[in-house]
């Protein structure tokens, strides 16, 4: 009975059944703008201080918790 439970199931239910399982997916047109727009750190990622550093510290070591 949480107040947000039918949102969060929606948006799941939504995103499983909105995708063809057989659709062919490229990474190609997106290429460029990840080049354009991602940078590498001098730190690397997670150690930059950046707002969502904390996130990347988070998958690179992911048995240490936030």
């Amino acid at each position: 009975n949480h107040k947000w439970y039918e949102h969060s199931r929606l948006v799941t239910v939504n995103d499983y059944y909105a995708f063809d399982p057989n659709a062919k997916v490229s990474i190609e047109p997106f290429i460029d703008i990840m080049g354009r727009h991602f940078k590498q750190p001098k730190e690397g990622l997670g150690w930059d201080n950046s707002p969502s550093s904390h996130m990347w510290r988070t998958m690179i070591m992911p048995d240490r918790r936030l």
